[in-house]
């Protein structure tokens, strides 16, 4: 495996410190690059793999030329770096999709209700069945003409 692709690890530990988390508060992509390269010694070449970016743009990133504001790119570079929740959370981000996708949230066998046998409580209404209804009940207010 080549080196440009091995994936950037930060120490959990780095993600605690105060600098990296007012960073984070202020989503500073830039210094959070930075940091990422101090406590890894990962190369910009290295983040953008992580990241889903160019070298170049990276580079623009880190020296202040360019500024991240797009939150689809914020994800993939939380979820590049491996950000953990409470960093993500700093950035203003939820929790890691890996995370949240997958497993059963509940069981649905615990409701009969939900069973597909059982018709819905509401049936859904036509336009058919309702309107010459609602158009009945309108017409025959005595408020009806005013307006």
């Amino acid at each position: 495996m080549a080196v440009g692709y091995t994936p950037v690890e930060v120490p959990g530990w780095a993600w605690e410190r105060a600098q990296v988390r007012q960073v984070l508060r202020a989503r500073d992509v830039g210094a959070v690059f930075r940091f990422v390269q101090q406590y890894t010694g990962a190369s910009q070449a290295r983040i953008a793999t992580a990241t889903g970016m160019t070298q170049g743009r990276v580079n623009e990133i880190i020296n202040g030329k360019r500024e991240v504001s797009r939150l689809d790119v914020f994800e993939r570079i939380a979820d590049g770096l491996r950000l953990p929740d409470d960093a993500r959370h700093l950035l203003g981000l939820a929790a890691s999709r890996e995370r949240r996708v997958g497993g059963v949230a509940f069981d649905l066998t615990a409701f009969p209700e939900s069973s597909a046998s059982t018709p819905p409580r509401h049936p859904r209404r036509t336009k058919s069945s309702s309107r010459p209804e609602l158009l009945r009940n309108w017409t025959s207010s005595p408020s009806a003409g005013l307006a």
